[in-house]
């Protein structure tokens, strides 16, 4: 089967702060992999596809030099929701970058 993506996603395991648009109740999830286009995460919460959300991502190093740099943030679009048992796996686009 050939890849659709057109950006190249890469393994990063992340602490992802979620909340929904409009202002939403804050989630916290899981970062899996990350790439220009977009994100996966775990998340206790199984989105509808559509959906639009804000995230903050924050990785190990983030923490570290907090005083340096902001973390990744984004309004993203949920493309899917694997079924199953939570936590669920969300893939989502980036529709906005910055915040």
């Amino acid at each position: 089967m050939a890849e659709r993506r057109e950006f190249t996603r890469v393994p990063a395991e992340t602490h992802v702060k979620i909340s929904s648009v409009p202002e939403g109740e804050m989630q916290e999830g899981t970062g899996k992999n990350i790439g220009g286009g977009g994100i996966l995460f775990s998340s206790e919460t199984s989105y509808e596809p559509g959906t639009l959300l804000d995230i903050e991502v924050l990785t190990a190093a983030h923490q570290a030099f907090a005083h340096a740099f902001d973390p990744l943030r984004a309004r993203i679009r949920v493309i899917r929701v694997e079924p199953g048992q939570p936590p669920y796996d969300v893939a989502a686009e980036f529709v906005q970058m910055g915040g």
